[in-house]
C-alpha cells in the first residue's frame, strides 16, 4: 500500500439538543481523510445533513470534551460532539 494515498475513516459524531432533534439521531457517522480538520468535518456534516446548515455558523464542535477551533486536526480515536448554540447570562 502506498503511504502517499490518504486513508479515509469513519468518525462517530454525537449530536445534542436541537441538533439531535433536527437530524433525528443522537449519533452520526462521517467519513473523513487522515489529517482532516474540524472545519473540514463541519463542512462534511452540513453536506450530508443539509438541515443543519442554518445552525452551522452557530454550533460548537467539541473534540475530546474540549471546545475546538476550525483548524484543529482530528483523528479516528477522537470523541467528537456537536453542541447547539448556547445563550444566557
Amino acid at each position: 500500500m502506498r503511504s502517499d494515498i490518504p486513508t479515509n475513516y469513519n468518525l462517530k459524531v454525537r449530536l445534542f439538543a436541537i441538533l439531535r432533534d433536527v437530524v433525528g439521531e443522537g449519533e452520526i457517522a462521517i467519513t473523513v481523510p487522515t489529517g482532516a480538520t474540524v472545519s473540514y468535518l463541519e463542512n462534511e456534516i452540513v453536506k450530508k445533513y443539509p438541515q443543519l446548515k442554518s445552525f452551522s455558523t452557530r454550533f460548537v464542535t467539541s473534540v475530546n470534551c474540549k471546545v475546538t477551533s476550525g483548524d484543529t486536526i482530528i483523528s479516528s480515536s477522537d470523541e467528537i460532539a456537536l453542541l447547539p448554540p448556547v445563550s444566557g447570562g
